[in-house]
């Protein structure tokens, strides 16, 4: 281990730079932006918490969803693959029990003590109520976790449908399990990170964002069982044929009345589930819900019959993804990507919100994209939904065309050429 000083010096002379490398891929162009932002990192670590502190580097990447939009909480399959977008942690144990977190680009420094147990009042949907809540996820296994300080930088785009909120969170995971020397294995640290993000934020979300932060790589992960998924992990150099860029585009909306929005989708799957006596949609067979329609159109409502039908689409359509995937057809997952991109807009109604109609930016970047890349490339509409982020593979024939009319619509910096990555979250060096 070694002090801030020390480490800003090793890493702004070269000696951290295959470490980079494997992190974030060999340009030097990216290189040199590492070295800076580490370097700063450490700076900044200093300023808030003082030189000459024994520290380590944590790294947890976002993640772009391939396949599976909204199944993963209804016990399906998930398919999403980690990305070089991610949040680096410096951090230091400390002695007096308090975690104390300074976030790059918030004003706040959350301060946690780790002897006030549960959920506490006027913390859920701040980055403290994630921080208490994978405390608590740790405790709750049998693991003795202590004080630390940490200064994050994040380059995963918030509301970007990237999950810059897991990345955060297997960030805090990677910190308490490097530092305390924990020994827990990358899913059992995303089922910590979920639950605090269920339990602590109130965000009912499923376990892949967690999962694929962890792990790494492209996963396919099967949920039929939650509590013990069943991942396969594909390496990220299957995906992409040579001339083809992933690339998302923010489109800049805000997530922060959209909760409800999210909730709603898992609310309304789970009550057709219920009607059939299930708790979840997983537990339901397609059989059974197409012979039940009538009675579940009246008791639930064509909305959730609808995204019922998209579950079931959607489930079916992440299998053949990653089948294609596999066998290296990129021509056939891509047309399970647009058949997505279709089944988002008519069955799970998640691309704008019915009562904000005057703000559709996921639907006017998902048609310009269509009039770009039609017949050449394949578009769809990513993570949660009703704003943030859409993805497009696009060919390197359009990749400038399709780069600047994206940012002619939504700004300089909202399209981003995205790189995948074979980490998950790790201690650096």
């Amino acid at each position: 281990m070694a002090t801030s000083t020390q480490l800003r010096q090793r890493i702004a002379a070269g000696e951290w730079d295959p470490k980079l490398r494997a992190l974030y891929g060999n340009t030097e162009q990216e290189l040199c932006r590492q070295r800076a932002r580490y370097c700063a990192a450490l700076e900044q670590f200093e300023l808030y918490f003082g030189p000459g502190r024994q520290v380590q580097v944590y790294s947890a990447p976002g993640r772009a969803e391939l396949g599976g939009n909204h199944t993963d909480h209804q016990h399906g399959y998930g398919l999403a693959a980690a990305v070089t977008l991610d949040l680096v942690a410096v951090a230091a144990r400390n002695t007096d029990g308090y975690v104390r977190v300074k976030s790059r680009g918030f004003n706040k420094l959350d301060v946690i003590d780790l002897t006030v147990a549960g959920p506490q009042e006027g913390e859920e949907t701040h980055s403290a109520s994630l921080i208490r809540g994978i405390a608590e996820g740790f405790r709750t296994v049998g693991k003795k976790v202590g004080g630390f300080d940490a200064y994050t930088a994040s380059d995963v785009l918030r509301g970007s449908g990237l999950s810059s909120s897991a990345a955060f969170e297997m960030g805090m995971a990677v910190i308490w399990n490097g530092e305390y020397d924990c020994g827990l294995a990358p899913t059992e640290l995303a089922k910590i990170c979920q639950y605090a993000e269920n339990t602590y934020f109130g965000k009912p979300s499923g376990l892949l964002d967690q999962l694929t932060s962890a792990v790494g790589g492209i996963i396919f992960a099967d949920f039929a069982d939650p509590a013990s998924p069943q991942i396969e992990k594909i390496h990220t150099d299957g995906l992409l044929p040579p001339g083809m860029s992933l690339c998302v585009t923010d489109t800049r909306g805000s997530h922060s009345e959209l909760t409800s929005e999210f909730a709603a989708i898992r609310k309304e799957m789970e009550q057709v589930a219920g009607t059939l006596g299930k708790k979840v949609l997983g537990q339901v067979t397609e059989s059974e819900f197409w012979a039940a329609l009538p009675e579940l159109r009246r008791k639930c409502g064509d909305r959730a019959v609808l995204r019922a039908i998209h579950y079931f689409e959607e489930n079916t359509r992440t299998l053949a993804q990653r089948d294609a995937l596999q066998a290296g057809k990129f021509a056939a997952f891509a047309a399970l990507v647009l058949e997505s991109g279709r089944a988002s807009f008519a069955l799970c109604q998640n691309v704008y919100c019915s009562t904000d109609v005057r703000h559709q930016g996921l639907s006017v970047a998902l048609a310009l994209s269509q009039c770009i890349l039609q017949g050449s490339g394949a578009w769809r509409m990513q993570g949660g939904g009703f704003a943030g982020t859409i993805q497009a593979y696009v060919p390197k024939e359009l990749l400038e065309r399709y780069h600047s009319e994206i940012e002619r619509a939504f700004g300089a910096g909202s399209c981003y050429v995205l790189r995948l990555r074979e980490q998950g979250a790790v201690r650096v060096g």
